[in-house]
């Protein structure tokens, strides 16, 4: 029968057309019309209220993907969706603001900021840079080298202490390693050391008329005399130290005269004479200053070549900040962290003041008051706000606090994070409904009592 039907080809082809009736097509036009919340989805000419789909689709494109990048986002739904101003809204609002890929992607733009330049000292023992080298290895009772340098004649002192040094101890030996030899200098160049920015190195600086110059943040490129006087002893140390590490505090009375007795190469035999090398002293100390100079205009040059120039920040923006020099904490004994898996930037933080003539901004950070405030722009970049009208499910419904007879108190998520500080324990507390910069640090005694901290001690007693 199926060949009488089709001739005498094996194969026969059927079409199947399927046509909806009329009057049902009709019947749901005007429910529609009748429903209130069709209704409202169809008057909406920017399509607010059908957004929450979109960005439901965005979430699993991008968030549940995995953060990639724009393209492989995009690529993840236009095979299957299409809505008005689907790429323009993903590439330019959607990827840009998300939170976590700003805190954790590392930034591919050049750093903000132009190099600034110490001035040049007018003489021999104007300015001494000061740092630390360690902690190395304990020797002699000592775990650190302290390393004096001055920034125009390159005088090198090397002094083995410990890095518990206070204070006063460090004014003691600046005073017998330095002071007694060359005088005071008119600024001493440093980081940020809790020694130096302790109320008796600053009041010390007063007295005697001192300039500190501090760096900021993070920015070792400021004091770049001692970093270079560092990097010479370690190398010296690792030829030097015996196979248990041990004998290099005996070791830098030679290092420092290997330093200091380094004549240049082009030396001629009369230039080693010591009156000429007298006679000559001063017009070496002009020579100094300018190729001293010349080095920081070369240096600003080539450095600022690979920088963003312009200042882009003002109070009240928000940024997001560096936290590379700041993954050694993350690595502290004890802990089964490890660097690689550590944000690359927290935030994001609001600026409170600004230093265009310096490239620097000021940042409010609530949770870390004893950090100094000041950075570099190269170590924070603008922070993308999401956009609340076409995303609202990535933004923080900051739920407002319980009322309690002790006061208001809020839903405490978990606790990520602890530490010892002094002989008591404080504890990271993750709070419901909040951003991650807004994570505390807690003492025990605040959180007694909690199921935040039984579930935390229990996980600590299972990972040991």
């Amino acid at each position: 029968m199926a060949e009488g039907l089709c001739g005498t080809s094996s194969i026969c082809a059927t079409k199947l057309a399927i046509n909806a009736d009329k009057d049902l097509l009709d019947a749901i036009r005007s429910g529609y019309k009748l429903d209130p919340w069709t209704e409202k989805l169809r008057s909406a000419k920017d399509g607010m209220n059908r957004i929450a789909e979109t960005d439901g689709l965005w979430f699993l494109a991008h968030d549940a993907l995995g953060h990639f990048g724009f393209d492989k986002t995009y690529g993840s739904l236009r095979g299957s969706y299409y809505w008005p101003n689907m790429r323009k809204d993903l590439e330019e609002a959607y990827v840009p603001g998300c939170a976590d890929c700003q805190r954790n992607k590392n930034t591919t733009k050049k750093p903000i900021g132009p190099l600034h330049p110490l001035p040049i000292p007018d003489a021999r023992g104007d300015s001494v840079a000061i740092d630390f080298i360690g902690p190395l290895p304990e020797d002699d009772g000592k775990n650190c080298i302290i390393s004096f340098t001055d920034r125009l004649g390159s005088d090198v002192r090397l002094v083995a202490a410990r890095t518990d040094t206070t204070a006063e101890d460090l004014a003691t030996l600046f005073f017998d390693n330095w002071f007694c030899e060359n005088g005071l200098p008119l600024d001493i160049v440093s980081d940020r050391d809790k020694l130096f920015v302790s109320k008796f190195w600053k009041a010390l600086h007063t007295l005697t008329g001192i300039k500190l110059r501090l760096s900021t943040s993070y920015h070792p490129e400021t004091d770049g005399a001692s970093e270079r006087t560092n990097k010479t002893v370690n190398q010296a140390c690792r030829f030097i130290v015996d196979r248990n590490q041990k004998g290099w505090a005996k070791a830098l009375p030679k290092i420092r005269f290997n330093i200091m007795n380094m004549e240049p190469a082009d030396a001629s035999a009369e230039e080693k004479n010591a009156w000429n090398l007298i006679q000559k002293l001063e017009t070496d100390t002009w020579e100094a200053q300018d190729n001293l100079l010349k080095a920081k205009i070369s240096q600003s040059f080539f450095a600022n070549k690979n920088r963003q120039l312009t200042f882009p920040f003002k109070v009240g923006d928000r940024v997001v900040l560096s936290t590379v020099h700041r993954r050694q904490e993350y690595k502290a004994p004890g802990k089964k962290h490890v660097a690689k898996f550590m944000p690359r930037y927290n935030g994001p933080y609001r600026i409170t003041d600004v230093d265009e003539d310096h490239s620097t901004v000021t940042l409010d950070l609530p949770n870390s008051p004893n950090m100094f405030p000041v950075f570099h722009t190269s170590q924070v970049k603008p922070f993308t706000e999401n956009d609340a009208t076409l995303f609202p499910s990535r933004e923080f419904e900051k739920p407002p606090p319980i009322v309690t007879e002790n006061g208001e108190e809020y839903y405490i998520r978990d606790i990520i994070d602890e530490r010892r500080r002094g002989r008591g324990w404080q504890y990271k507390v993750r709070w419901e409904g909040y951003a991650p910069e807004d994570e505390t640090w807690l003492p025990r005694r605040e959180l007694e009592d909690t199921e935040a901290l039984d579930v935390w001690l229990a996980k600590r007693r299972s990972d040991v």
